[in-house]
């Protein structure tokens, strides 16, 4: 709906207040009435907005799923929605292998607990206030673990260690876990301009760093690949070849999540021409690992490809950061 309202003076010409009258089918449609208080946000490029939901920021969001077969996707949509309250029914009553299935699924969540539970029904709430965990300190703490997977799953993959691999794969949850609670208060910090306002964040650097986070969650999920293909110990000749790229490789992304928060021309400079570099160096290298086979070159060329598309994800990432005002 788009409409064009005159600006109006009150108090005559030398008023000092200004009005707008808003349209009465969108006051009727959001249950509005006289003395309701609406958010009026400024946005960085002038434009204001009057959102009518200043009520239910401080109230609790609630919703009703039916227990089902795909109840992990209803709650991680749910979840990503912002609700804080998700209650699960069934008609029947709620089995204890339902019970303990619905409990493994809600771990992958921050903050989410049953609360209340009977014969019919679980209640799950969220107990995390988005303002405790910045949006900002979350995917640095993401970017921890990720950095760190990423630079043990290398080692293990050269060792030949098992138990360094699997620890890898185990520290992905935390990942997941961290990336469904950045991208629900994202969600909440576009959709109620006061809790964005709270947060510090506006709407074009949520979507930035909705996408940043997105990379940084798929640069994990990477590092769980090449874990995933650890062996034997790898030959001397094979790292020195592979090395030197895996170095350049956590370096990219390390430089690219540090610009998002403290941005350095140079610095993005250095990784655009890394991703050049690093793209003439992994065909090299697979032409080498083709020429000269071996029964593990498939494997080889695996995680050769994967260190590939974490450079070429920290490039996206650093292609994100926009210089400080």
């Amino acid at each position: 709906m788009v409409s064009i309202r005159k600006l109006q003076q009150t108090g005559g010409k030398n008023g000092s207040s200004f009005l707008v009258i808003l349209p009465k089918k969108w006051v009727e449609r959001h249950g509005l009435e006289k003395g309701d208080p609406v958010v009026v946000a400024e946005r960085e490029d002038g434009c204001l907005i009057i959102d009518p939901r200043v009520q239910k920021v401080s109230t609790t969001k609630k919703t009703t799923a039916q227990m089902q077969d795909n109840l992990r996707w209803i709650i991680t949509s749910k979840y990503l929605l912002g609700f804080d309250e998700i209650r699960i029914v069934s008609e029947e009553p709620i089995t204890n292998e339902q019970r303990l299935r619905l409990k493994e699924i809600i771990k992958r969540f921050v903050a989410l607990e049953v609360t209340e539970e009977d014969d019919y029904q679980i209640v799950i709430q969220c107990l995390v206030d988005p303002t405790t965990l910045p949006v900002r300190k979350a995917i640095k703490r993401v970017n921890l673990i990720a950095s760190r997977m990423l630079n043990d799953a290398i080692i293990a993959y050269f060792e030949g260690d098992p138990k360094s691999a699997e620890a890898v794969i185990e520290r992905d949850e935390d990942v997941d876990r961290l990336f469904f609670l950045i991208v629900r208060e994202l969600r909440s910090a576009i959709q109620y301009p006061r809790m964005a306002e709270e947060m510090g964040i506006n709407p074009v650097e949520a979507l930035d760093l909705r996408l940043a986070s997105q990379y940084i969650e798929r640069i994990a999920d990477l590092a769980v690949e090449i874990a995933s293909r650890t062996q034997g110990v790898l030959d001397k000749k094979l790292v020195k070849k592979i090395g030197p790229i895996a170095e350049k490789v956590k370096e990219m992304f390390n430089i690219s999540v540090i610009n998002l928060f403290k941005f350095d021309t140079e610095k993005v400079s250095w990784v655009i021409r890394a991703e050049k570099t690093l793209i003439k160096e992994t065909a090299s290298l697979r032409q080498h690992l083709i020429t000269n086979p071996s029964e593990d070159t498939q494997t080889h060329l695996y995680v050769v490809d994967c260190l590939l598309r974490i450079g070429e994800a920290a490039k996206d990432i650093v292609d994100l950061g926009l210089p400080q005002d």
